[in-house]
């Protein structure tokens, strides 16, 4: 994709081309909630209501992360292809989310690295576990080894924070919550017509028939063992709980932390790290107030008391399949 950049094209053309990669970030249950117009020497961002998940999101809180997804990949891929960028945020305006403007940058790229993760389908040998991967001596294991500092620095944004913790006690707090999230969500039936939903239309990748039984199997089956299972595996195996927190917790907020959790999300993935978010305790109006609670004073002593999005850190697994993505002309308006 890369060489298919129009060098000889129009302004328009030059800026329409970045948004293939911006599509290409991820969104809470692959819904890309997301519409981008290209004019004037800009590129409005905007949110795509008619896929606002309400039952899962009802705050709009994931909605706004995954467009601050795909607006870090679109400013990652612009400082690439010789742009410099200035953002507006304007959250609120007739669902515009923020302005891009560009400008043309003889400079090298800053972050080669990753402009490249945001298209690298390489994660791991689909033959290799954690547990044998953990054995491994080249395979990073503690703080000292994994060079945490990188993640932890990457936010320029004095609104905007992440923590990493390693603490048993936050691990089993947090643990506990997001297994009773679990209970909330999949006994409800709205939540689980929504994500079924979702599911039929091969947003989670499969399609066709087994789209339909998975989407079966959501909304009429009993969901709650084997998805505390599955979170409680990748909870427990995890090396490091990721916490991205923000001074504020309004719109602007959440999108710009969409945006760290982005770039967090491609450091991780060049070091051959995985990341897997972990989100349900926010999603679950029962148990979001006290995920607010669980960093106590490390929060509060630079004054970032919400938290805004939540991931497993881990050495690299199994290869994921990758998820479908609409076309770029069904996003440009």
């Amino acid at each position: 994709m890369e060489n298919d950049f129009p060098r000889n094209g129009s302004s328009e053309e030059k800026m329409t081309f970045l948004l293939n990669y911006a599509i290409l970030a991820p969104s809470i249950y692959n819904t890309q909630p997301w519409r981008f117009n290209v004019s004037d020497g800009s590129i409005m961002v905007m949110a795509d209501e008619s896929r606002w998940l309400e039952a899962a999101d009802g705050n709009k809180r994931e909605m706004h992360i995954s467009i601050g997804n795909a607006l870090e990949n679109l400013i990652i891929a612009a400082d690439h292809f010789g742009y410099n960028h200035t953002i507006s945020y304007v959250p609120g305006e007739e669902s515009i989310i923020a302005r891009v403007s560009l400008q043309p940058n003889a400079q090298a790229p800053m972050d080669p690295q990753l402009f490249s993760a945001i298209t690298s389908l390489e994660k791991s040998s689909p033959s290799k576990t954690n547990e044998v991967l953990r054995e491994q001596d080249s395979v990073p294991q503690t703080a000292n080894q994994i060079d945490l500092a990188n993640i932890e620095s990457i936010s320029t944004d004095q609104d905007i924070r992440v923590f990493l913790i390693d603490d048993p006690d936050i691990r089993s707090r947090f643990l506990n919550l997001t297994l009773n999230a679990d209970q909330v969500l999949y006994s409800d039936i709205e939540f689980k017509s929504e994500l079924g939903h979702w599911i039929s239309r091969g947003a989670m990748g499969p399609t066709g028939v087994q789209a339909k039984i998975d989407q079966i199997k959501v909304a009429f089956l009993d969901s709650v063992p084997g998805q505390i299972e599955k979170d409680s595996e990748i909870i427990n195996s995890s090396l490091y709980l990721g916490f991205i927190t923000s001074q504020m917790n309004d719109p602007e907020s959440q999108v710009r932390a969409g945006q760290l959790f982005e770039r967090i999300r491609l450091l991780s993935s060049s070091a051959n790290l995985s990341l897997q978010p972990m989100n349900q305790a926010l999603q679950a109006v029962e148990t979001e107030s006290e995920v607010n609670g669980l960093l106590g004073e490390k929060s509060e002593a630079l004054n970032s008391p919400f938290v805004q999005q939540i991931f497993c850190l881990d050495v690299v697994g199994p290869a994921n399949e990758l998820t479908p993505r609409r076309p770029l002309e069904e996003v440009l308006i």
